[in-house]
This record gives C-alpha cells, structure tokens and sequence, in this order.
C-alpha cells in the first residue's frame, strides 16, 4: 500500500521524535514541513527528503500530502486547524488540542461542515496496553471504578533547555494544565466521563499556572489528579475498583499494567510496546475508510476533555491574553 504521506506544521522537539518514530514503520512519510522559523523547518524537511515551505498556504496546496500533524504551541492549534480544514487535509493535532472548549467545537464544526477529520494526538489513548486496560474495566475485571489517582510533571530545567520557555509565556497558553495536567484529566475522562464536580488548586505566578491539584467528583467515584512544571513526580496510575485495582508503573505511555484483585492478589499483567505510531496509524486507517472521527479520541472527547479544564481555570482564576482565548 503507498505510504501515507504527511505535512508538519511545526518543527521543535515533539515534531522531531514523533517524525523519526513515524517514518521507522515504513507506512508513513514526511511529504512536507513549515514552521515560523524556516532555518528549524529546512532542518526538519531536509533530513525526510520533505518539501520546506515558507508559508502555510503553499504547504496546504500542495497535492502530495495525505494529512497534517500540528505541532505547535497550543495558542497556534486554532489558526492551523482551521486553516487545514478549510484547505481540505485532515489533521491530527498535538494536545492540548485548542487552548478552550469553545475553539474546540468551532474546529469540529467546521471539519464537519467540510466533511474533513480532525483528532487531538493523545498518544495515551490510542496505546495497546491502555485499550487492553480500558477493555478489562469495561468488562468489569475490577468492578465498579471508585477512584482514580494519577499526576504528571516536567522539571522546569528540561523545559526550558527543549521548549524555548513557551511553557512560561502566558501568550503560548504555558502552564502547567494545558501541558501536562491534560494527560490525567483525558485519562480520568476516558474512565468515567464528565466529572459532576470539579475542584481545583493552583500555584499561578506571570500569568501561567506551575502547579494544580484536581479534584474530578463523580457519583460513586472520585479521581485525585496533579500536574507540576517544577519538577519530576511519579507518573504511576492506579485505578481502584470495588473488585480490585489495577496499577499502572506510567499511565501515560505504558509498557505494563497488573490488575489485582480484591484481596490484593495479582490476577494478571498486561503487557505491550508504546509509541506514538499507534495514534497515526489509528488516524491513517480512519481517514483511509473515510470516517468522520477517530473512534479512540472522539471529538466530544476531546471538547469535554477542554471543558474540564476550562472550569478548572475558571475556579483558579487563570485567563490567556484575549487574543489567544478567541475563537
């Protein structure tokens, strides 16, 4: 089968690794490349035999392109977006996948107006072990899920040796939440939905939010969730049931997942490779068939994934410049 052949938009560190990850399985390929800086776009489209463009409506007119991958900060997802939708390619985009629920919905709407797919790259979602473990719950392995308990975090030395400061820049929507709280909270989602309560504590300094504690309240069940860019936690998952558990050495990219049961005693593990190749064979296969979403990151997924953490910083007072929250 021809390989399927995508434009990026962006050229930092998460185009680099996803790029050299992709291009191994020798289904997909780097057709085209632009970024703001067209020095780090040449660098990028250089080493894949891509084409460099130096702007974007000359990259999205070009016939060879199958789809477009967004990685950018997450103040730019809404103009891409729109601007590949409108230009016919479907597009898989990095999350946080807007910088609110609002942005959001108008991007879904319009791809469905233009009949065009559009999915968030939660990588978490679409990896083996997770749908294994999502596939145990549902069928009631642990019983009912009672609580959730699941950080994430950068150290802020790595983020702005790798990420240019953007994570601290309240005009790229930095902060703590949008980065990296989004991994626990689409993880929470994907258990149980939308919360009936939300609560949220934060440390916010220069416009952008360091640290939160989050509290996702259901009927029956609660998820106790934290993210930090100051420094590195544990990134281990535990999903408690009232049957068993299960416990998950780092839920976001998993390579293992052991369930116990209600005496504490190990019923299995559940084992599998992790990458991001999962998602863009997922979005390939659903473009290909023609779909109008991707079935493992749905579009009200995502929007009440948003939701979520728009409330959160509602309750902690936290809102980008005007410009950046418009859709």
């Amino acid at each position: 089968m021809k390989k399927f052949r995508w434009a990026v938009i962006g050229a930092g560190i998460i185009a680099k690794v996803v790029c050299k990850e992709i291009v191994k399985s020798g289904r997909h390929e780097i057709a085209a490349v632009f970024s703001r800086t067209y020095k780090n776009a040449l660098a990028l489209a250089n080493k894949y035999g891509a084409k460099c463009y130096k702007t974007l409506e000359e990259m999205l007119a070009d016939k060879d392109v199958d789809a477009v991958y967004v990685a950018t900060p997450h103040s730019a997802h809404y103009s891409n977006m729109t601007a590949c939708i409108e230009a016919g390619k479907p597009v898989l985009a990095e999350k946080a996948f807007t910088v609110n629920a609002e942005q959001a919905e108008k991007v879904f709407a319009l791809a469905k107006e233009k009949k065009i797919i559009a999915c968030e790259a939660m990588w978490t979602r679409f990896q083996p072990v997770v749908l294994e473990m999502a596939d145990a719950v549902e069928r009631g392995e642990i019983g009912r899920v009672t609580r959730f308990v699941g950080g994430f975090s950068t150290p802020a030395t790595w983020v702005k040796q790798y990420l240019s400061d953007r994570l601290f820049n309240p005009r790229y929507a930095g902060g703590a939440l949008l980065d990296v709280g989004v991994y626990p909270i689409s993880f929470s989602h994907m258990l149980l939905g939308m919360p009936e309560e939300i609560k949220c504590n934060a440390e916010i300094a220069d416009g952008i939010d360091y640290c939160d504690d989050i509290t996702l309240q259901y009927a029956g069940a609660v998820c106790n969730l934290s993210c930090t860019i100051k420094g590195l936690s544990s990134f281990k998952g535990v999903i408690e049931g009232d049957k068993g558990k299960i416990i998950i050495p780092n839920y976001t990219r998993p390579k293992k997942a052991v369930i116990y049961d209600e005496n504490g005693r190990k019923k299995r593990v559940i084992k599998g490779r992790r990458g991001y190749i999962y998602e863009f064979d997922a979005f390939c296969d659903s473009v290909r068939r023609g779909e109008s979403e991707c079935v493992y990151m749905r579009p009200s997924d995502t929007v009440e994934v948003m939701k979520i953490m728009d409330e959160c910083r509602r309750i902690i007072g936290l809102k980008y410049p005007d410009d950046v929250e418009k859709a």
